[in-house]
């Protein structure tokens, strides 16, 4: 597991090589402990993880309009009718003239969808400019206290939360995408109930990707994974090698590969340090789609082969909550543009190339990554570290 930081005790010290690839890489030594008894019923055990967030008031669940936002916000609603509890607040951040941010038309149709069943939240919405940028007003002071780059490195958006949650609880969708979709079994079975009827080629493409033996699952991961251009080649090498082998790696059956979502060191460091930024804000972060006896139920639901798709498992968990429209959506927001924003952009355009190891690095390349039109999300824990050691030099 990571070190931490003396000096801010409470968020994890990410190492070199980790800033350089982007994310903490390798698997956590030892997976959470399993409950002794486990019920294959998700649906409820969902809500048990959802209950005591609506315990401690405000309930804030971050609402973008996503399928796992929306879930949640439809589950802690109804939960707060039937329980007694008070209403969650759906805090929501738009995106003016960001047009890949914008799901204002999915947060309008799921808002009016509950609120035709009767169920009660409040609704805040609040416009962004540059509170979210890497290196803006929200993430500036946390990483000169901190005195190194966070994971993930987009914490604006969680201190950001964490203040309308402040005294109660804070809800994400964290987690999601890697324990309830990308199952390879579930993926075949679902081809294999429908007998070929209605597959597209992208449909086909998964489905022979998820049969085919794992070196050659591991070749197709690499080639997905990108050039990683900023890397020198032997980092690069080591990076894309080491990420394909575990997509390689990944099991075939259902609840193997469901529980295995808890493995990644990214998700392990990403929570540690949500949690701190929360509990910062007297808060409490509750995640309840990483919620190891959440994942536990909907592993033992699907067993050995059962398995799920990621459509049939919104249909399960949210239980009517959601219009159709959603359950069925495939399609994900980009929100990079706010967090490589203004302030990363300008300091991108002056930087001379100070603060990166470049024994790992390569600052031409590095700086083009970041003044390019989609700057790659692998890059932002390497612009963080070079405003700080900037930053350093100034002060």
């Amino acid at each position: 597991m990571p070190s931490f930081c003396t000096s801010h005790p409470a968020l994890p010290v990410i190492p070199p090589r980790d800033v350089a690839i982007g994310h903490p890489a390798g698997d956590v030594a030892l997976l959470p402990a399993r409950p002794a008894r486990v019920e294959p019923d998700p649906a409820r055990a969902l809500r048990d993880a959802l209950r005591p967030a609506l315990r401690r008031s405000p309930c804030v669940v971050a609402f973008s309009g996503g399928r796992d936002s929306s879930l949640l916000l439809a589950v802690a609603a109804d939960l707060a009718v039937r329980d007694g509890f008070e209403p969650p607040v759906a805090v929501t951040f738009r995106y003016p003239g960001d047009a890949a941010a914008d799901e204002s038309a999915w947060q309008d149709l799921v808002a009016a969808h509950l609120r035709e069943r009767g169920l009660a939240f409040e609704w805040v919405r609040q416009d962004i400019g540059d509170e979210l940028d890497l290196v803006g007003p929200l993430t500036a002071p946390v990483l000169r206290a901190h005195g190194g780059p966070t994971f993930p490195a987009a914490l604006g958006n969680t201190i950001l939360l964490a203040r309308h949650a402040a005294g109660g609880s804070l809800v994400t969708g964290n987690a999601g995408d890697e324990v309830l979709g990308g199952h390879r079994a579930g993926v075949l079975r679902a081809v294999a109930r429908r007998r070929a009827r209605g597959l597209t080629r992208a449909d086909w493409r998964l489905a022979a990707t998820c049969a085919a033996p794992a070196p050659i699952r591991s070749a197709l991961a690499r080639r997905a994974l990108g050039e990683a251009r900023w890397l020198r080649p032997e980092p690069r090498r080591a990076a894309l090698a080491a990420a394909a082998r575990r997509h390689g790696r990944r099991p075939l059956r259902w609840d193997r590969s469901v529980w295995s979502a808890l493995a990644p060191r990214a998700g392990v460091v990403g929570r540690r340090t949500r949690t701190a930024v929360v509990r910062g804000h007297d808060a409490t972060l509750v995640e309840p789609l990483s919620d190891p006896a959440f994942v536990a139920s909907y592993a033992a639901f699907g067993g050995r082969w059962g398995g799920l798709t990621r459509a049939a498992a919104m249909r399960l968990l949210a239980d009517g909550l959601l219009p159709e429209e959603m359950l069925a959506r495939r399609d994900k927001a980009e929100f990079n543009g706010s967090r490589f924003g203004p302030v990363a952009r300008a300091f991108a355009t002056e930087w001379a190339g100070q603060g990166v190891d470049e024994g790992l690095v390569d600052p031409v390349a590095l700086r083009a990554a970041w003044l390019s039109d989609v700057p790659p999300a692998g890059t932002a824990m390497l612009l963080q570290q070079a405003w700080l050691a900037t930053a350093k030099e100034r002060s």
